[in-house]
């Protein structure tokens, strides 16, 4: 076994789909827009690209305001199609974080698809204000009031976001329903953020529905049907084992690893998915 790839995932699907790779791990919307062809993959559509099992290492969108604010008052629905003249901390450039971020901008009208520096344009001439930095950046941020709320992507529970909370009252705002719909379609899932997870949080006793994106592991249309369905199998019989690779995966449950994927099931991944009576 060979271990390839940058220091980013991005570079992934490129490897697998030229064949440098036999198997490779990816974010669902960025193997969605590599399929796709679109950004940031422009004109390089990776037709051959597959999925074995997806849903790993979840991490959970975190979308936060001031207690003390009024957009602690307002829902996600009122503050972005209202263009509210929020202070909003978020990440750099080129992120996952970002790259949904802006999808959720696109959903809310703030410029055509694929057009996100005028999403940016549009919601600063509103009065919007936009810091770029790491996660330990943005809850110093938010904490030194430099900033209302914070758009993010971590595991439960985030370590800057309960620092974040320790330093200032927030309140977590929940995602609408439809934008979960919309955001569906590249990959992403509903998720929770379980009541107790962000104890300092205003609303920190309560459920809060969000957006989820975990990772997929994706092959090739050339590998063959019986390896795909034999690796599939490998993984999801043995579950202990696998729970037992990172902390992240602590969570991953094979029953749903079909789903949220960016890109097709391998036929033989379907073909065990479809055994255990997961996949109708």
């Amino acid at each position: 076994m060979r271990a390839l790839g940058g220091p980013d995932s991005a570079e992934n699907p490129l490897l697998v789909e030229k064949g440098d790779a036999d198997i490779g791990m990816g974010l669902p919307p960025l193997l969605g827009a590599a399929a796709r062809g679109e950004d940031p993959y422009p004109g390089q559509k990776m037709e051959q690209l597959r999925a074995l099992a997806g849903n790993m290492s979840l991490n959970t969108f975190h979308f936060y305001a001031a207690a003390d604010s009024p957009f602690a008052k307002m829902t996600m629905d009122e503050i972005f199609r209202g263009k509210k003249p929020i202070r909003l901390a978020i990440s750099k450039p080129g992120s996952s974080d970002v790259w949904v971020f802006e999808k959720v901008m696109e959903y809310y009208g703030f410029c055509p698809p694929g057009k996100t520096a005028d999403c940016y344009r549009t919601w600063e001439a509103a009065g919007a204000k936009f810091f770029r930095g790491s996660y330990s950046e943005q809850a110093g941020a938010f904490k030194d009031r430099n900033v209302d709320g914070t758009f993010t992507f971590l595991a439960l529970p985030g370590a800057s976001i309960t620092e974040a909370s320790v330093g200032r009252e927030l309140k977590l705002l929940a995602f609408p329903k439809p934008l979960l719909e919309h955001l569906g379609k590249f990959g992403l899932g509903e998720g929770v953020i379980p009541p107790g997870t962000y104890p300092k949080a205003a609303n920190g006793n309560e459920a809060v529905v969000s957006a989820t994106m975990g990772t997929t592991i994706t092959v090739s249309s050339r590998m063959a049907n019986d390896l795909a369905y034999t690796i599939t199998k490998a993984i999801n019989d043995n579950v202990d084992r696998v729970r037992k690779i990172h902390a992240s995966m602590a969570d991953y449950d094979p029953s749903k690893g079909h789903l949220h994927l960016g890109v097709v099931l391998h036929p033989g991944a379907e073909r065990y998915y479809r055994e255990k009576g997961w996949l109708k």
